[in-house]
């Protein structure tokens, strides 16, 4: 990930004009969603700003060109200098606005929520803990939509490194180096959901899907790779009755995965989320984790960051067996989320 470091142009810093234009959008839109009596719906959090009623003169041509850039360049965008001189509530709806530029924000919760406030809430010591709330280090993995976007409104006391690894520029040094093993992750392997799409952690009113899907780590269609890898959940995967045991040769594959994408000094990039930043990550060619923080006793001092899992309208295509998870498969279609079938409101 050296290139992250070499070359900065993925990184750019919001002037004092897009700023203003981020608060007069804001104040456009809070007019027109009480003219149109939308106001609960923005409270719930499934209502957020389109780019048909958050105009952003020139700030809008720049989030078009990184939606670009997710899927034609390095994979991640970064703004900085995001306004944080207003309400929690406002800022969100600002991210929102922005967020109409790169993609349409697909549901995290059963609820539908489109921003999810990722904040130590006191989860890790739960099994059935969601990693947003939590303190602890996560795995490296990639979210279950095409981009993934963050919003950093306040930083921590210590820890909570930001880590984004490329699964493309490791799939070609394994397809160099183990090519047998690379083999393997194109194969199919069992995976949970997650336990919060589950009564008490078991299926039984909410849906009528099994408690676990099956693809494999890396898939391609028309040439574009895509990676889908979560550790955590193919190993929970393994626990539940009916599920084939993980041969030696597939542990050793992904194994010998996990070793790239945790090696720190050859695969990894790492920085610290600064207050007022926004990036976007493409989950198809990158993972991403953060390293255990601590918080402070004062509320400026508490980590809290707004994540956003969008489908994009440049999406690339995936193949078949992207199906069951993402639910379609054609580039730039809407994809991604907590499926429908998890879903408790319409």
């Amino acid at each position: 990930m050296s290139q992250l470091e070499e070359d900065t142009s993925w990184i750019h810093v919001l002037s004092e004009p897009h700023q203003n234009e981020l608060k007069n959008a804001l104040l456009q839109f809070k007019e027109s969603v009480a003219t149109n009596g939308l106001a609960q719906k923005v409270r719930e959090g499934t209502l957020l700003p389109s780019k048909d009623n958050f105009i952003l003169p020139t700030l809008g041509p720049l989030l078009e060109q990184a939606q670009l850039d997710l899927e034609e360049g390095c994979g991640v965008v970064l703004f900085q200098n995001f306004p944080l001189d207003c309400s929690e509530d406002d800022s969100r709806l600002m991210y929102g606005g922005m967020l109409s530029y790169i993609g349409t924000p697909q549901p995290q919760t059963v609820m539908g929520e489109l921003l999810q406030p990722i904040q130590d809430e006191g989860q890790a010591n739960l099994y059935e803990r969601r990693g947003s709330k939590h303190h602890l280090g996560l795995p490296v993995h990639n979210d279950g939509c095409d981009v993934v976007g963050f919003l950093c409104r306040r930083t921590h006391l210590s820890g909570g490194e930001t880590i984004l690894a490329s699964a493309v520029a490791i799939h070609n040094e394994m397809l160099r180096t183990c090519p047998d093993q690379l083999t393997i992750l194109y194969q199919d392997f069992a995976n949970a959901w997650q336990d919060y799409m589950y009564p008490e952690g078991r299926n039984t009113e909410a849906t009528t899907l099994p408690r676990t899907w099956s693809a494999p780590v890396f898939s391609e269609r028309d040439g574009e790779i895509c990676c889908r890898y979560s550790r955590f959940y193919t190993d929970r995967a393994q626990n539940f009755p009916g599920v084939a045991q993980m041969s030696e040769s597939q542990i050793d594959a992904l194994d010998t995965f996990d070793r790239y994408i945790n090696d720190k000094e050859n695969w990894q990039y790492r920085r610290h989320f600064q207050e007022g930043d926004v990036m976007f990550v493409n989950n198809h060619v990158l993972l991403h984790s953060r390293t255990e923080f601590i918080n402070g006793e004062e509320l400026h001092n508490q980590r809290q960051l707004y994540r956003a899992w969008m489908a994009v309208p440049n999406s690339r295509p995936l193949a078949e067996s992207m199906k069951v998870f993402f639910g379609n498969v054609e580039p730039g279609s809407q994809r991604g989320g907590v499926k429908k079938e998890f879903m408790t409101v319409s």
